[in-house]
């Protein structure tokens, strides 16, 4: 360290020296434990969007323009209407593939539901992402309390992020110490 230009220097004990290391690894071991943490929310946070966005994925497959006599573009040359078609066949096929994913993936989710004879569950998880309804009416429909409806869809969703993303490499390193 300096101090108005003279320098000193600080000797660590072994104690302290311990004790800094310490700190260091809990501090290590913390951030990490935070990393996780945000990579399940993360993941959570994506599958939700992924799924609130199912219905407008559903839309843009049956409905994307894909084909040129679908479509007037004047003033476009013909080579410019080839590129922007091709764009949107790229997109539709993308997103083609994903629901196929996704579809996949509900259905196990259906099927583990009404194999353990909780089908109500899945149904909740329909309501709210198929047919866009909101808790208050889901809960409403099927006749239970109102944060129950929430429950369901948020533990599908749970479910539903290790059947679309897989399993971190990291969390089955957890997993099998």
């Amino acid at each position: 360290m300096q101090d108005g230009g003279n320098e000193r220097t600080v000797e660590l004990t072994p104690e302290v020296e311990e004790v800094i290391q310490r700190a260091a690894k809990a501090a290590v071991a913390e951030y990490k434990r935070q990393e996780e943490r945000d990579k399940k929310k993360n993941k959570y946070h994506n599958t939700f969007t992924l799924m609130k966005c199912y219905r407008d994925a559903a839309f843009h497959i049956e409905n994307a323009i894909s084909d040129g006599q679908q479509l007037e573009l004047k003033g476009m040359t013909d080579e410019q209407q080839r590129t922007y078609l091709e764009s949107v066949r790229r997109s539709r096929f993308k997103t083609l593939i994903m629901t196929a994913h996704i579809d996949k993936a509900v259905e196990e989710i259906e099927r583990r539901r009404v194999a353990a004879g909780r089908g109500i569950e899945y149904k909740a998880f329909e309501m709210y992402f198929m047919q866009g309804m909101d808790y208050a009416a889901i809960a409403e429909e099927l006749d239970t309390g109102k944060n129950t409806p929430r429950r369901w869809v948020t533990a599908a969703i749970n479910e539903l992020s290790t059947l679309l993303w897989g399993i971190d490499e990291e969390r089955v390193a957890g997993m099998v110490k």
